[in-house]
């Protein structure tokens, strides 16, 4: 029986709130996980699960024991009280001695709470990258294993540390109970050994009460020790709700799915399938506790069709602007309007559905091609769509190549026929994916940056026919590859320097031009340099 209730426990927390936790952390605003004050709460929720003697299960574990432990403490006392009162209330002073020491514990435990999930969070990212295929090539290339072995044992030590000063916080509990205990046992034997010895009470008596005095002792001991355990796991179940409780934009869709059944629509504004207009209106943001604006009073109006250029050095601003475009991020300040309406007017889910996006910093899943550029099981594809996205990218020949085409997995995670894309194959991988999705907003965030300047060339061809009919906006470091983009934004230090056509801007002999010299000049050495 005792077996069947800790595994349906176990189930509990495994079934049921780990997987309402790893939900969250797949569909709650980026913003939600990305500061490191927010990866603290992810941190700290992640604990309060990852064992049966922390958290969620312990609690459900300690709040049983607590309800029995308050049963048999009654009745053992009712029958203690008979026999004289001095007992109850040494035994009783024990237990509220023995709860300030614990409560004194507790406090200092919750003081290192986020030191621990810390630590525990420093071990599992160094433990996830030992076990990575693509770092294990740097690992083993730029011999770091005794590098990573190091960190491993100093996050271990420190560990070992804490736990050292948690403990000794616990000993005084222990020392200060085997005090109360002769104290008890005294006067307990004396009022015991007297009755006997008077004749008011024989031996079997004598030996029960002795017994029931041990017991209460045992029980009320333990009921201090079930009730701080109590209390520190709500402490860690608070973790959990910390960050199950943490807000979202209303993520409103044109289709609801709960339980795999399809109920009615939520009310939401629609965008149309059509090029949408995008206005910034005296937008800045700055990330979460940083003091200085990352981009600062941006007034722009991106018109429906036409493709931009953000450019500029590393740290302008770009990718910010992509985050705030993609509704990652709320902007700190001003509005952002698609078609007049805010995102949130819209509805997230629904915003996003029409976005197609590469990331610069994107890598592909432990999934079939297939299912990593439809985002479908395997089956529920349009065979056609998925055909004429490969073949777009550039990677249909690759597929071709294959053994198990399009069913291929990447990388042997999941299957021993996986393959290992290269970084300009699986730039073309989410290439195809944005294709696939056909969404009328393209985002493309350094989207050629593992890609040489000849294959370079011929994938911007394939983006600009990409994006006909579509609002599109491309975040690159090489000015060449924007030509033919309608405008080009120059960013620096998070505000619009220049704007206009490149024509435009390289007449104006200002910031976009002086950058763009540069890399040509760059160009112009580096195919010098290949034709000797």
């Amino acid at each position: 029986m005792g077996t069947y209730v800790q595994a349906q426990r176990t189930y509990t927390r495994l079934g049921g709130y780990t997987a309402d936790f790893a939900h969250k952390t797949l569909v709650t605003d980026y913003q939600n996980i990305e500061p490191q004050k927010k990866q603290k709460i992810l941190g700290k929720a992640a604990q309060s699960l990852s064992s049966n003697w922390r958290g969620v299960e312990h609690l459900m574990i300690q709040t049983t024991e607590f309800s029995i432990l308050i049963f048999g403490i009654i009745s053992y006392g009712s029958a203690i009280l008979l026999l004289d009162w001095k007992i109850l209330v040494v035994t009783l002073a024990m237990f509220v001695f023995d709860v300030l020491l614990r409560t004194h514990a507790i406090k200092y435990s919750d003081s290192k709470r986020e030191e621990s999930s810390e630590i525990w969070r420093k071990k599992n990212y160094i433990m996830q990258k030992s076990l990575n295929v693509s770092a294990g090539k740097d690992i083993r290339i730029y011999q770091l294993g005794n590098w990573f072995h190091k960190l491993l044992c100093e996050v271990v030590t420190a560990r070992g540390k804490l736990e050292k000063k948690l403990q000794l916080r616990w000993y005084f509990p222990t020392v200060s109970g085997t005090f109360f205990n002769f104290g008890r046992d005294f006067i307990a034997y004396s009022i015991l050994i007297k009755r006997v010895l008077y004749g008011q009470m024989d031996i079997a008596t004598f030996t029960l009460y002795l017994g029931l005095i041990n017991g209460f002792t045992n029980w009320i001991y333990s009921l201090s020790e079930r009730f701080n355990n109590l209390r520190k796991s709500s402490h860690e179940f608070n973790d959990y709700h910390d960050f199950m409780n943490l807000p979202d934009k209303e993520r409103k869709s044109t289709v609801v799915e709960q339980n795999s059944v399809v109920v009615e629509p939520v009310e939401t504004t629609l965008l149309n399938d059509r090029a949408p207009e995008i206005i910034f209106k005296n937008v800045s943001f700055a990330y979460p506790d940083e003091e200085k604006n990352t981009i600062r009073n941006l007034d722009f109006t991106i018109k429906a069709g036409e493709k931009i250029a953000l450019v500029g050095n590393n740290g302008a601003g770009k990718t910010t602007i992509v985050k705030l475009l993609c509704g990652l991020y709320d902007q700190t300040q001003g509005e952002i309007l698609i078609d007049g309406k805010t995102i949130d007017d819209i509805g997230l889910d629904a915003y996003q559905d029409k976005i197609s996006v590469l990331f610069q910093d994107t890598n592909p899943m432990a999934f079939t091609i297939e299912e990593n550029i439809t985002g479908l099981e395997e089956g529920q594809c349009d065979k056609n769509k998925l055909q004429d996205s490969l073949k777009k990218s550039g990677l249909w020949d690759k597929v071709q190549s294959l053994p198990q085409k399009e069913k291929t997995h990447i990388t042997q995670t999941f299957s021993e026929d996986g393959i290992l894309l290269s970084g300009g194959e699986t730039q073309k991988l989410l290439f195809a994916k944005a294709i696939y999705k056909n969404g009328s907003f393209l985002i493309l965030d350094e989207p050629t940056s593992a890609l040489d300047p000849l294959a370079e060339s011929k994938i911007y061809e394939e983006y600009n026919n990409l994006a006909q009919g579509k609002t599109a906006v491309f975040i690159s470091h090489r000015l060449a590859s924007t030509k033919f983009c309608d405008r080009i934004m120059f960013l620096e230090n998070g505000s619009i320097a220049e704007c206009g056509s490149h024509d435009e801007l390289m007449a104006k002999g200002g910031k976009y031009k002086e950058m763009f010299d540069i890399q040509a000049q760059y160009y112009k050495e580096e195919a010098v340099h290949e034709n000797k």
